[in-house]
């Protein structure tokens, strides 16, 4: 809630243009929920559900925030070479980056909540062992730790798909962030809609992400055309306290 109304004040958005910015990353998530058969809450909500939601802590309504559920993932890993005796739909893990933020962030007066620190350092290390220079325009699906939806905005300018402040002029009205747009995030429903079984959440969005590689996404409403590189980004902390893993996976 500090990160949202923070960021409102730097952009020079009032508070019902950050509302709807926010309510429209929820309904974009929840759309998405609706059409997987794994998530947990499966239900589309409008715009003005979500900016008439109960509050749960000011401006972030009952519908900007993740639901908590039971889950589990798992990956097999194995050499390259390995994987080519058993099937030739595996991907291969291009770049990864861990980093932690310093942790003083709340008890600091200057300090900045519109960016996370350590999904930008994380990123970075991810991208360079990647050779990406242009994330927006090189990954062809990014999913993200939106515990809350003022999480998917800052951690998507974070992960540099848009500049820092531009979130509604790049992302949002251009719908860039669905399927069929420039920079799709979070088409397995994200944490906020298919839910958020906290330590299975970062696997599971590699898993969404191998899934879309194999055009396995269940729902054409949800895949992806010609996935072939996709990031996932997690995270466990509070602003200012963050430790973020990013991986990089595609086509071998």
């Amino acid at each position: 809630a500090m990160a949202a109304t923070a960021y409102f004040a730097k952009y020079g958005l009032t508070p019902e243009e950050g509302k709807r910015i926010l309510a429209e990353i929820s309904v974009k998530s929840h759309y998405y929920g609706a059409r997987n058969p794994k998530a947990h809450l499966r239900r589309e909500v409008t715009v003005e559900q979500v900016i008439s939601a109960p509050m749960i802590a000011w401006p972030l309504g009952l519908f900007d925030c993740c639901g908590v559920t039971d889950g589990a993932s798992a990956a097999i890993l194995c050499r390259k070479e390995d994987a080519k005796k058993y099937r030739d739909d595996y991907v291969t893990i291009k770049g990864f980056g861990i980093a932690a933020s310093p942790g003083w962030g709340k008890e600091r007066d200057d300090y900045d909540f519109t960016y996370w620190d350590a999904t930008e350092a994380a990123a970075r290390m991810a991208y360079a062992e990647a050779g990406i220079k242009n994330p927006r325009k090189q990954l062809d699906m990014v999913e993200l730790h939106d515990c809350f939806s003022i999480a998917e905005l800052i951690a998507t300018e974070s992960l540099f798909l848009c500049e820092r402040g531009k979130f509604k002029e790049q992302m949002a009205d251009k719908r860039a962030y669905y399927h069929d747009g420039e920079m799709p995030v979070n088409i397995s429903g994200g944490l906020k809609s298919f839910g958020h079984p906290i330590g299975a959440s970062g696997c599971r969005e590699v898993y969404e992400i191998y899934k879309q590689i194999q055009k396995k996404a269940e729902e054409p409403s949800r895949q992806i055309e010609n996935a072939q590189l996709g990031l996932a980004h997690n995270q466990g902390g509070h602003p200012g306290k963050f430790v973020c893993g990013v991986t990089i996976v595609g086509i071998p």
